[in-house]
């Protein structure tokens, strides 16, 4: 669900993000991007955000079970940070709750949560999964002749993230699963 590159007139995934939006940020159509008046979470309900819709939140968690079901562990990679206290509020996705309580449901699956958006990066592990959340550096936040980047390795124990310019190394025990 969002407002960008979506024809206004024809695409129900716009018209869920403009109900969204209407509803959630008095700034919005005049100046979508903006958070001003906004509170703590709400600040996510600006238009360069986004949500997922029901037929993704379906597909995610039949996903995660069939993982568990083949006794398979997942990373989720994707572009908007899921988990509150890994990024600013302005960076969160929309409907962060529901994609975190299905997170929840199959902690003993999701090995971690990689996402981009908030350029300056971020992480917390999750008190109640103790799945990881890494929101990574961003490239274009690095001056030249910095190259900001990632590689991951993953171990039956751990993954090990090899960052490179402004991205932070890091190792994250998979014990939760």
């Amino acid at each position: 669900i969002c407002l960008l590159d979506r024809c206004p007139e024809t695409s129900p995934k716009r018209h869920a993000a403009h109900k969204l939006m209407t509803t959630n940020n008095p700034n919005y159509p005049k100046d979508p991007n903006s958070p001003q008046g906004l509170e703590g979470l709400a600040k996510r309900f600006v238009a360069f955000n986004g949500g997922v819709d029901t037929p993704q939140l379906q597909w995610l968690e039949q996903s995660l079970q069939m993982a568990r079901d083949n006794d398979e562990k997942v990373i989720l990679c994707s572009h908007q940070p899921i988990h509150p206290e890994s990024t600013w509020p302005t960076c969160l996705i929309w409907n962060y709750d529901e994609i975190l309580a299905i997170v929840r449901n199959y902690n003993d699956v999701v090995c971690a949560s990689f996402s981009g958006h908030a350029h300056k990066g971020g992480y917390v592990r999750d008190e109640e999964s103790g799945v990881h959340f890494r929101t990574f550096e961003a490239v274009l936040e690095s001056p030249d002749p910095i190259r900001t980047y990632a590689m991951v390795d993953v171990w039956e124990d751990r993954l090990e993230v090899k960052g490179w310019g402004d991205c932070e190394s890091d190792t994250y025990g998979l014990e939760h699963l």
